[in-house]
């Protein structure tokens, strides 16, 4: 195989992929080789670098789940720029005050915050409440 050929075939890697090979070199590397408050702060970038990782990989699809579920939430159709803003007042007048809507409006919103554990804290997002 030709080297030109051989280079059209390689993949860059993705900014993801990337932001996580700089994750595990801070948590392999850097943050052993300190100590004190300059490895807390490691810590906390690598922790960082891996939430921008995962939202740059879920975020597009953890959005639009979002947005179906705020339009569950709404019942009627609105557009998706408004979606957040309509379902908080509808919350707010006392939409979901009774009891079986209430129980169906918890669901949604739970669904909701799992989806942005799976970005901000994989792992919180399976927690079933027990």
């Amino acid at each position: 195989m030709s080297p030109a050929f051989e280079a059209e075939m390689h993949q860059p890697p993705s900014a993801a992929d990337l932001l996580r090979t700089v994750q595990e070199t801070l948590d392999a590397d850097i943050v052993p080789a300190l100590s004190g408050p300059s490895q807390h702060q490691a810590r906390v970038a690598a922790s960082i670098v891996a939430i921008v990782a995962r939202e740059l990989e879920l975020g597009p699809d953890v959005r639009d789940h979002e947005l179906d579920l705020l339009q569950a939430i709404i019942g009627t159709e609105v557009d998706p720029d408004d979606r957040a803003r309509v379902a908080a007042e509808w919350l707010r007048s006392g939409g979901a005050d009774e009891s079986d809507e209430h129980d169906r409006v918890l669901a949604l919103l739970t669904d909701i915050a799992r989806g942005d554990l799976s970005i901000a804290k994989p792992g919180y997002d399976a927690w079933d409440g027990d």
